[in-house]
């Protein structure tokens, strides 16, 4: 071979090695870039599913009825009762939810006031004010018909108490004649919730030029539910409507001392359900009353129509039966959850338990009781246990009064 073929074989060789080579590393150089991409792409998509996941909405209720305290309870305090001991055995119920709400039965003095817990006409000390913040309550309605007991100054009074004092959003009381309700809001967890509150009326008469500071559902003169009320709640429902996922009303209604709804309550349940409320709440009763769905075509409603006492333990109540004086002695709490999903507001998991005001042989030692803490020392050491308030008792009320799909033990 002559040398000019030989070095045009080693510079072909040369250049086909080199080609090859740079074939070879592009191959890879794509092969890495088409492996990188795909990568990118894969967590790319995994950190979209992430952020498309939706957190669902989501709040726990605990409810409760009257806060009424009488005169007994102020007493054992003046006997030494401890105060913070009452509550002991039923903190745990309002630390572990989203929003608890209840009914103040009575007004809270400003330091004016003359203190009473008889003769329908309650007024509370500060320090029982500071008794019922303490529980981290959210909500308390103040109409009820002891809002009146101290004029104008105990409604004002108990407002600017809890106010001041505490977070809870007391509602059912009016500063101004437009009844502003846009303040009756409380979001939590991604859900807005609005709240109402209204009364048959009050044992002292409010005169009418102030009757716009009470919420209240019937006319005083006439004593019916009438055009002009209707008109006013239904206003006050559509004010909050369009700006809250659930709408709740606080009920002062109804017969005391009894297991029956009335009427009027039914009356009012249904006008609520067709304005679109979701929970009403209701007390008065003193004792506890049916929980029931209102499902209508156009909405579906709970119903609490009372919740009884939750403070409120007296061994005398005038108008009572002796079957219904030891009925007086069994509050009811109820936990519930709400949710806002894609189809609209869903409630459920609605849970119940009996609670009893237990005081001792001595009406000493105030003490409300989870019924599941209810045992055998404290069910024959009731003031009551020898009248015939027994566990067997307390099982006979809930068991008649609380359908079965509501008596399910609420879980901590």
């Amino acid at each position: 071979m002559s040398s000019k073929k030989y070095i045009w074989v080693i510079i072909t060789s040369t250049f086909i090695i080199i080609l090859t080579l740079c074939g070879y590393f592009g191959f890879l150089k794509n092969f890495k870039s088409k492996n990188e991409t795909k990568n990118f792409e894969e967590i790319n998509l995994e950190l979209n599913v992430h952020k498309e996941e939706k957190v669902v909405p989501k709040a726990t209720l605990t409810l409760v009825g009257d806060f009424l305290y009488e005169e007994p309870y102020y007493d054992a305090l003046k006997a030494g009762d401890d105060i913070p001991y009452y509550f002991s055995k039923v903190r745990k119920y309002f630390e572990g939810d989203d929003i608890s709400i209840g009914n103040m039965e009575v007004v809270i003095d400003d330091g004016t006031m003359k203190i009473s817990g008889s003769n329908y006409s309650f007024c509370a000390p500060r320090s029982i004010g500071y008794e019922v913040a303490s529980l981290d309550l959210e909500v308390l309605s103040l109409a009820n018909n002891h809002a009146n007991d101290r004029g104008l100054a105990g409604r004002e009074s108990s407002k600017k108490f809890f106010k001041e004092n505490s977070d809870i959003l007391a509602v059912g009381t009016y500063d101004t004649e437009d009844r502003d309700v846009s303040g009756n809001i409380i979001e939590v967890n991604g859900l807005r919730f609005g709240f109402l509150s209204y009364t048959y009326g009050t044992n002292r008469s409010i005169q009418k030029d102030l009757r716009y500071t009470l919420g209240l559902y019937k006319d005083p003169d006439i004593y019916k539910i009438n055009d002009e009320y209707k008109e006013l709640m239904k206003k006050d429902v559509e004010a909050l409507r369009d700006k809250v996922d659930c709408l709740i009303v606080l009920m002062h209604w109804g017969y005391e001392y009894t297991f029956k709804v009335n009427s009027e309550q039914k009356e009012l349940t249904n006008f609520f359900n067709e304005l679109g409320v979701d929970i009403i709440v209701g007390n008065h009763a003193h004792n506890i009353q049916p929980i029931k769905w209102i499902n209508t075509d156009s909405h579906n409603t709970l119903v609490y129509y009372a919740l009884g006492n939750f403070v409120g333990a007296d061994y005398t109540v005038p108008g009572a039966s002796n079957y219904f004086i030891k009925a007086y002695q069994i509050g009811l709490m109820s936990r519930l959850n709400v949710t806002k999903t894609d189809e609209g507001l869903l409630i459920d998991n609605v849970t119940t338990e009996p609670v009893i005001n237990f005081y001792d042989k001595n009406i000493r030692n105030f003490l409300l009781v989870p019924y599941r803490d209810y045992t055998e020392e404290y069910e024959i050491n009731h003031y009551m246990y020898g009248k015939g308030f027994d566990k067997e008792f307390i099982d006979e009320v809930y068991n008649e009064v609380i359908d079965e799909e509501f008596r399910k033990q609420i879980e901590l």
